[in-house]
């Protein structure tokens, strides 16, 4: 076990990342609307994204380089090059901020339904109290630059969130027939089009693929280390997968309340959660 736990790398930082508030409300959104019905992009995206992101393992373990590194190095021609990174930079700034106002805003939600919400007035600006206080812990956790607080961190909780979603699933009792052929089944209900794609592309993040390589050859530095990149690799994302799929499985469940949003889920779902309570 403590052999396991020396060898954990960033795959619970690649996990954690597609499971933002995006996730949360996109798979929500999906159970609610359309039962089981969409989990096969769900199954499709998690395999996608452990063949993309072990590729990217591979790739930054042997040549000790990240994923820009490579490309700007492989391709030969200037102008493909330049074109390339110019691609590559405009979509990891605009893509990095985009996601980061969803994680605050996510974590903004969470906290608000928690404790309420608190503002601070500035003349006739207003301050969400909770989405400086996040900013600030965001920026001196990057400025400091030790990723080993953010990792231990997040490998706790894909771990708790994990076991809160797959408990709250099965403690919905799923049609275990309609879940798996939801799960192996491809179907396209009318009006899921924009919600499969958003299925697919929280999951398979792009700018994984560069956090990946830069991290994993600081984690690992002899190619012999592989076998344990590819089982954090693995084991990690497919754990996140199973978060998702919880997700849009207790979302499911839910018939009488209008939801929206994951705050909106989390209230759907206390009922289960005070029957776990109540059992322990």
């Amino acid at each position: 076990m403590r052999t396991f736990f020396k060898n954990i790398g960033p795959g619970p930082l690649v996990a954690a990342a597609f499971i933002g508030p995006g996730t949360v409300t996109v798979c929500t959104l999906a159970g609610v609307q359309f039962g089981f019905t969409l989990l096969w992009a769900m199954v499709l995206s998690v395999i996608a994204t452990i063949v993309l992101q072990e590729m990217t393992v591979r790739l930054g373990l042997v040549t000790k380089k990240g994923l820009s590194e490579v490309i700007r190095q492989e391709l030969s021609t200037p102008l493909v090059r330049g074109f390339s990174i110019i691609l590559i930079l405009s979509a990891i700034v605009i893509g990095n901020a985009a996601y980061q106002g969803g994680n605050i805003s996510g974590g903004v939600l969470g906290l608000e339904t928690l404790f309420g919400a608190s503002s601070i007035n500035l003349g006739h600006l207003q301050l969400n109290s909770y989405s400086l206080i996040i900013g600030v812990i965001a920026f001196v956790l990057l400025y400091t630059g030790n990723y080993k607080i953010i990792e231990r961190f997040l490998v706790f909780l894909v771990i708790l969130m994990s076991l809160a979603f797959l408990t709250t699933a099965i403690l919905t009792k799923p049609n275990m027939s309609a879940l798996f052929k939801g799960a192996l089944i491809p179907k396209f209900p009318e009006g899921s089009t924009l919600l499969i794609i958003a299925l697919i592309g929280t999951t398979v993040v792009p700018y994984n693929l560069f956090l990946h390589a830069s991290l994993v050859k600081e984690k690992w530095k002899a190619v012999s280390d592989l076998s344990y990149a590819r089982k954090d690799t693995i084991i990690a994302i497919a754990l996140g997968g199973i978060v998702s799929m919880s997700i849009i499985i207790s979302a499911a469940a839910i018939t009488s309340a209008e939801v929206s949003n994951a705050a909106d889920l989390a209230l759907a779902l206390e009922p289960y959660l005070e029957v776990l309570q109540n059992t322990f």
